[in-house]
């Protein structure tokens, strides 16, 4: 396979590769949004022997009122009403990060949520990316103010689920070397490139891994390959320095079937304890049929690229399956999963 196919350039010829075999262990995705009772999914995911972690998301700024008071319930009852087959994480509205009561009030709201049955909390990238202080300095993960998040979530031996930078492309023009090009033309909020007094994406990652350095009993799963999903190695690294942290792969299959295959295959066998399975797959409004049949198309082909061999189609493209053994398989799947997440399953 030429390079330009491994990167997932070129369009997929009509080749089937020898499927994987079905899992012999239920499988497990860290990272789903599902915030409403779904009867038709949790079917699907008995059925089929998946499992999967909703997770809440804090995505205000400013003065927009929040939904978190609705959106937590409803994804706590919808976790009960799937009979064990979707655990849950609350998000933390952290935009008063400057009241006194902050930490108090915060620290309540926890305590509230574990005993609903959280297992995890998210924070989100408008860490760092949006949210700003009076006097107009972005907040950072590290910020003295959030220590008893941090405390809270450790305390409880709950799991941090930490999204926090975005892809390079954040910080790059939008030209035909930006492989996220689309999706900052339709989020520029979001696309931080030529913006004055912005940290840049090493600031915001540096500053989370102050924060796991300062509470290394903190579990803490990086969304998106902790946004390292263009620079393995360096991924590598910080894995290596900070035995508290795992990441996840959501939304970031197409980065690892279009580099490397090699590459990719090592890091993996290397760091099989440090990756979760996740699909970042939203179910909004959808159709419960529509939702459930997009949903399991997912979860199969990207099940196929870790566990088959041989030149498959990934989003419409050509790649090749990564032939994870079994037991890499199950613990990027199942096991590692249920270590990092407690509860979960």
């Amino acid at each position: 396979m030429t390079r330009r196919e491994l990167l997932g350039l070129l369009p997929a010829a009509a080749v089937v590769p020898a499927p994987a075999a079905e899992a012999p262990f239920d499988r497990i995705d860290t990272h789903l949004h599902v915030h409403r009772s779904v009867p038709r999914i949790v079917e699907g995911m008995e059925k089929s022997g998946w499992r999967a972690l909703s997770v809440c998301v804090s995505r205000f700024v400013g003065e927009d009122v929040s939904n978190l008071p609705e959106v937590h319930p409803a994804t706590a009852r919808a976790a009960r009403e799937s009979r064990g087959r979707i655990a849950w994480a609350a998000a933390v509205d952290v935009r008063s990060f400057e009241s006194p009561d902050f930490g108090s009030r915060v620290t309540a709201d926890l305590q509230q949520w574990f005993q609903e049955g959280a297992v995890a909390v998210k924070m989100w990238k408008i860490v760092g990316m949006a949210i700003r202080s009076k006097s107009g300095d972005y907040l950072l993960p590290d910020h003295a103010a959030l220590r008893p998040v941090y405390e809270s979530i450790q305390k409880a031996g709950r799991t941090l689920v930490a999204h926090l930078a975005e892809p390079t492309g954040a910080w790059m023009p939008l030209d035909e070397k930006n492989a996220e090009i689309n999706y900052y033309r339709n989020n520029p909020q979001w696309h931080m490139y030529g913006r004055a007094g912005v940290p840049q994406k090493e600031d915001i990652l540096n500053a989370r891994d102050r924060v796991l350095a300062r509470y290394p009993k903190l579990r803490a799963v990086g969304c998106h390959l902790g946004s390292n999903e263009d620079d393995l190695p360096l991924l590598a690294k910080r894995l290596d320095r900070y035995p508290n942290f795992a990441v996840d792969c959501a939304a970031r299959v197409r980065y690892l079937a279009g580099g490397d295959r090699t590459a990719v295959r090592e890091f993996l066998l290397k760091y099989q304890d440090r990756v979760t399975y996740g699909t970042d797959f939203q179910v909004g409004t959808m159709d419960e049929e529509k939702a459930w049949a997009s949903y399991s198309r997912r979860l199969e082909e990207e099940w196929q690229y870790f566990a088959s061999t041989g030149t498959m189609t990934y989003r419409n493209r050509q790649a090749q399956g990564l032939g994870l053994p079994e037991g890499v398989l199950r613990k990027i799947f199942y096991e590692n999963p249920k270590r990092w997440f407690p509860g979960i399953a």
